[in-house]
């Protein structure tokens, strides 16, 4: 295979992971109730991944790291189509850099027992990435020296970290002070609801995150066998079907039950809280 078709091959497939990284970017931060296009359930599902605590890395989302990673791809892949003789050596360690964060989600979909299908087609083009690159760099007849790929690859380096080091400083600065919503929770569970969760599951994350440090005074209630103090058989006694199931039951005694996303006015309704 020609070099110039595998850096246009390259580029094709950077620009659909691009595509599928801004998809998995705006469902990360879409509401709850509005899902993904690839839910089929809690073992296919790639809101679940998409909003569970896998999906940031120091407080980025990883979607953006995998827009950025396609980027660079693009960037290299042009200046390969124009002949510069270090880019088979840059492709296959950016290749090597983009295995890492397979393995991380790899990783993070076994913990959850979850796949995320979108997750899954980029894994496949990173993998196809990396094996045309190891292609491209034994097929190239005249290497460049070890002095020319350091001189090269300088500019290159501070580019990239100065790319990355842009989401790491903007979603880490200090932001005005998020509402407290510890009255509300405290009378929510002050009225007797019950909040039935899951780990595994992307709203009950969100929902999480949408009270902050407040959500410490909703009782929720783990019903997956693998989460931390499971209380399995109660969910069951419960008849719980969906995570989060929102239970009133003052006393012990149930007076209504709504299994989905409920923001906070809506859980204080529900709660019958003023």
């Amino acid at each position: 295979m020609r070099s110039q078709t595998i850096y246009k091959t390259f580029i094709i497939l950077s620009i659909i992971g691009l595509g599928i990284a801004a998809y998995l970017l705006q469902n990360h931060y879409a509401p709850p109730t509005k899902g993904s296009l690839c839910d089929f359930g809690e073992a296919v599902s790639c809101s679940l991944v998409n909003t569970s605590v896998y999906s940031e890395f120091l407080g980025v989302p990883v979607a953006l790291f995998g827009g950025l990673w396609f980027l660079v791809l693009i960037a290299f892949s042009w200046k390969g189509l124009k002949n510069d003789r270090s880019m088979p050596a840059a492709v296959l360690v950016w290749a090597f850099i983009g295995i890492l964060s397979v393995i991380y989600l790899i990783t993070a979909e076994i913990i959850l027992r979850s796949i995320c299908l979108f997750c899954t087609v980029v894994h496949v083009f990173v993998l196809v990435i990396l094996a045309l690159s190891i292609i491209l760099y034994k097929s190239q007849k005249k290497k460049p020296t070890k002095k020319q790929l350091v001189t090269a690859a300088k500019p290159w380096i501070a580019a990239i970290v100065l790319l990355n080091l842009i989401p790491l400083i903007l979603f880490n600065l200090p932001r005005g002070e998020k509402e407290n919503y510890d009255e509300a929770a405290q009378c929510i569970t002050g009225n007797g609801v019950n909040m039935y969760g899951s780990f595994r599951c992307g709203v009950c994350a969100k929902t999480r995150a949408m009270f902050g440090d407040s959500f410490q005074y909703i009782n929720e209630i783990e019903c997956h066998p693998q989460g931390e103090n499971a209380q399995t058989a109660l969910c069951l006694q419960k008849k719980i079907e969906g995570t989060p199931t929102w239970i009133l039951e003052p006393d012990g005694v149930e007076q209504k039950r709504y299994t989905g996303f409920l923001s906070v006015d809506e859980l204080k309704e529900f709660a019958g809280c003023p």
